[in-house]
């Protein structure tokens, strides 16, 4: 096959250096960008190049000298940070991306490297590393697989904990399941969730209110009757609450079900049980937070009675 007079792209035609990388240079320009916040990124980019300059011969077979130049207007790589990432390639929800680079006439243009802005400073450093190395000419089975492998645990930057939130769920109506309900149940956990939605005597944003559902796995609430309790007591009620820990702090920052559990409960005392405990989706936590009508002193004859008006 012969070529024509056109010339080769500008990268290829230009480069006379180690033929194992794919840019012009050994010396990288790495431009970083970051329109949708303030936070300075630079040093967490620099971090992620220097693990790449210590190890390139070992894990790239040719060498990198990177210098960071925030503006650059016509750098060899261009990192940029952003709120949300929908796709890359074919991977949903990614929280980085970059091309793989193994060619020099990939290079003829800047190179985009792409990272979530709302990381830590742990995670932002993995990814933009990890990226880095796909731009350097790594796959997901590349070694180092603590860099390389195409799944791991990121923390985002500290959020305020669900307790702390006028309201931990994304959304103000929540969807309650019932498990083995009767009639007389039914109308019981009706009144605990009337008392919510009217406030709980102030402990909860009036917007709060509920629905019904059918379905188990869109349901934010699920109520169960059983015959045994995981709590481990042959009669009562327990409460469980589950949700998001994006920061890794050990706190839930979102809350997303409630799960209730009641056994072998007389029927009068239902809605108390049920109210007691959906507390804990409104982040409930300490006994002084609760409404008097819910307070663990409670005399049964009370709970039994018309305790939500």
């Amino acid at each position: 096959m012969g070529f024509s007079g056109d010339s080769l792209p500008r990268p290829v035609a230009g480069f006379a250096g180690d033929p194992d990388n794919p840019y012009p240079s050994e010396n990288l320009t790495v431009a970083v960008e970051a329109n949708a916040t303030d936070r300075d990124f630079v040093p967490l980019v620099r971090e992620a190049l220097d693990r790449w300059e210590a190890n390139d011969e070992r894990y790239l077979n040719y060498t990198v000298n990177a210098t960071v130049v925030p503006n650059a207007t016509d750098p060899d790589i261009r990192v940029s940070f952003t709120p949300a990432l929908s796709t890359c390639g074919d991977v949903d929800h990614a929280a980085g991306c970059a091309p793989m680079i193994t060619n020099p006439t990939q290079t003829a243009d800047t190179v985009g490297v792409s990272a979530l802005d709302n990381l830590s400073d742990d995670s932002t450093v993995h990814v933009v590393e990890h990226e880095l190395g796909h731009a350097f000419g790594l796959g997901h089975d590349d070694e180092p697989q603590s860099v390389m492998a195409p799944r791991t645990t990121l923390r985002a930057l500290p959020q305020p904990n669900a307790t702390d939130r006028a309201l931990a769920w994304d959304d103000p109506t929540l969807a309650v399941y019932l498990v083995n309900a009767t009639p007389a149940t039914r109308e019981q956990i009706r009144h605990a969730l009337a008392y919510y939605d009217r406030g709980a005597d102030g402990t909860v944003p009036e917007n709060v209110s509920f629905q019904r559902t059918r379905n188990l796995t869109e349901a934010d609430v699920v109520v169960r009757f059983a015959p045994s309790s995981a709590c481990g007591s042959r009669r009562g009620s327990c409460g469980s609450v589950f949700g998001t820990d994006s920061d890794g702090d050990g706190a839930l920052e979102r809350y997303e079900r409630v799960d209730i559990t009641l056994t072998d409960l007389e029927t009068d005392v239902v809605g108390w049980h049920v109210a007691r405990w959906l507390g804990l989706g409104f982040g409930i936590e300490d006994e002084s937070a609760y409404p008097p009508a819910l307070a663990v002193t409670t005399p049964n004859d009370q709970r039994a009675g018309e305790w939500w008006r």
